[in-house]
């Protein structure tokens, strides 16, 4: 682990490296961090880099029930690829879904997944990449 820190009562983040996350999760898995809560990410355009933030916790320990884990990494924009956490979590599935769609994430040790929220035949930037440009042709204004 990079770094860990305190965020509020009951919240705790570590940042890790990338080639670290399925490492990462097995671990936290072991210690009954048994659910995702969510996988977002955060787009850092002027530096080159994307974070990828889970949200975890526990259901099967009560006393860890009342902790958030976050757990944060980062990915190239150019090459935003990151293992998959289904083996660890399959709940995860979706949220990796949606980031993929998002965000333009890359869960490589998976087979291809299929679109969840945009068309299949979407192109283009990823809609929430601050990148991502409206398209308005075609569109009276």
């Amino acid at each position: 682990m990079t770094r860990v820190l305190l965020t509020k009562q009951n919240g705790l983040s570590i940042t890790v490296d990338a080639s670290k996350i399925l490492e990462t999760a097995h671990l936290l898995k072991n210690l009954k961090f048994d659910h995702v809560i969510s996988v977002t990410a955060t787009d850092y355009p002027e530096e080159n880099r994307i974070d990828v933030i889970y949200h975890v916790s526990s259901f099967e320990d009560l006393e860890l029930a009342k902790t958030i884990l976050e757990i944060r990494t980062t990915v190239s924009r150019q090459e935003p690829n990151i293992h998959t956490l289904v083996a660890v979590w399959p709940s995860i599935e979706f949220l990796e879904r949606e980031t993929t769609d998002l965000m333009g994430i890359n869960f490589g040790g998976r087979e291809a997944m299929a679109r969840l929220l945009l068309p299949e035949d979407f192109e283009g930037e990823p809609p929430l990449r601050k990148s991502y440009t409206i398209r308005t042709e075609g569109i009276d204004a």
